[in-house]
């Protein structure tokens, strides 16, 4: 069979152009796999991969290779995502592509189990249609850390709520050259409930005395010539006693303490918490080095003021003679081994119980204030436990008084800044 010149001529360069190509496609074939051979060097830090899936859901190809990923591997082994997700997952999965179309900026997180435990994944999708036909591309991404983070983020957060509506804490900032003064946390009331508009910038001239805000306007001038005297604060967590001015108009008595600040805009800012404080000795006063005799030789000078002393059997150890004679006896001493129930009445030891059991139970020092009895009276009953070395509440120190309601608001009145 005889070719023409001009036919040879065309499929010797057809020969060449199929030689070229093929060796092109050999090169590029070769450079793709050098390129996917380099991420085995860094198989442990990738979070993020490519997968293209067919219309009915099988696995067509999956990008970058050799990733060292649980959900990477199980897809390149499995081919598909139903042989992977649990049922319900795989439900979730398909709705999410249904809805794709309306949604394309919403993401789709779910978790798988490993050897390792629960790895979490984010995964966004787009649709890619060649000619008649259409594929899903999908691009994952590896969140455990994120979801880890954020969930020791939400117990953080759920530990310093539980903190603040236990306590009555709050925490605070005050921009010192506009002087304004924001809630960081809500205030909680003695009932543990968020005080309405106690969250954001609040007007202290609002809800503080003038006499307690000229001493908190001294007290951050004080800190602010200290801090720009040595350049950092230096005040440590001593505290001044300000009252806050609540919903009802009552006055609260809070320990503030804060710590001055230089922002990146150079502005200055004092951040700080404010504990609730309660008409109580303070712990630091009561210690199991001081001797009984001792202390209440000091309390015996507050008349009308009773003293008592129980171990964890509630028997009394020891009380003063304000105590003894208001429940008929003489001598303090009669009283000594006795169990609260038998010596007060039960009136009393519904109160005093339902404290003392808080005290021995948590360690920390417990008021407790409210109507009592007959008529327009009122009783005030102080907590206080006593520790051992090794920090164990073995015994609790109570003292409580009753006032009229007149004669205790007007001490609340007329308690003076320290």
């Amino acid at each position: 069979m005889f070719l023409s010149p001009g036919l040879l001529a065309a499929l010797l360069f057809f020969s060449f152009l199929m030689v070229v190509a093929l060796v092109l496609v050999i090169m590029l074939l070769r450079d793709r796999l050098v390129q996917q051979k380099v991420y085995a060097n860094f198989a442990g830090h990738l979070d993020e991969f490519l997968v293209t899936l067919s219309k009915d859901g099988r696995l067509l190809d999956a990008s970058p290779q050799y990733l060292s990923d649980p959900l990477f591997e199980q897809i390149c082994q499995k081919k598909s995502f139903k042989k992977i997700l649990s049922a319900s997952e795989y439900r979730r999965l398909q709705d999410y592509m249904r809805g794709l179309d309306a949604y394309p900026e919403i993401p789709f997180i779910f978790s798988i189990g490993t050897e390792l435990g629960v790895r979490w994944y984010e995964l966004r999708a787009y649709i890619q249609k060649r000619g008649g036909d259409s594929n899903t591309v999908l691009l994952l991404k590896n969140v455990s850390l994120d979801m880890e983070t954020k969930t020791q983020r939400d117990q953080l957060q759920e530990k310093v709520d539980l903190l603040l509506q236990t306590t009555g804490d709050f925490l605070w900032s005050m921009e010192v050259d506009s002087r304004r003064f924001s809630f960081m946390t809500p205030l909680m009331d003695v009932e543990g409930n968020v005080v309405p508009r106690s969250v954001g910038v609040r007007d202290l001239h609002a809800i503080m005395p003038e006499q307690d805000y000229a001493y908190f306007e001294r007290y951050l001038n004080s800190k602010i010539v200290e801090f720009r005297k040595s350049g950092h604060d230096s005040g440590g967590n001593s505290r001044v006693k300000l009252r806050i001015i609540g919903d009802e108009g009552k006055p609260e008595w809070f320990g503030f303490c804060g710590k001055l600040c230089s922002e990146e805009n150079s502005k200055m800012v004092i951040r700080g918490s404010a504990r609730r404080m309660d008409w109580m000795f303070d712990d630091s006063l009561v210690n199991g080095s001081m001797e009984w005799g001792d202390f209440v030789s000091n309390i015996l000078a507050f008349p009308d003021v009773r003293v008592f002393l129980v171990d964890r059997d509630y028997k009394i150890c020891g009380c003063n003679q304000a105590f003894s004679l208001a429940f008929g006896m003489s001598l303090p001493e009669d009283f000594q081994g006795k169990r609260l129930l038998e010596v007060v009445r039960p009136k009393y030891f519904f109160v005093f119980h339902r404290v003392l059991s808080d005290v021995f139970e948590r360690g920390v020092p417990k008021s407790w204030k409210g109507p009592f009895g007959v008529g327009d009276k009122l009783l005030w009953f102080n907590a206080v436990p006593l520790k051992n070395q090794d920090g164990h509440t073995s015994r609790i120190l109570g003292i409580y008084m009753q006032l009229e309601r007149q004669e205790f608001e007007n001490k609340n009145n007329n308690m003076e800044i320290l």
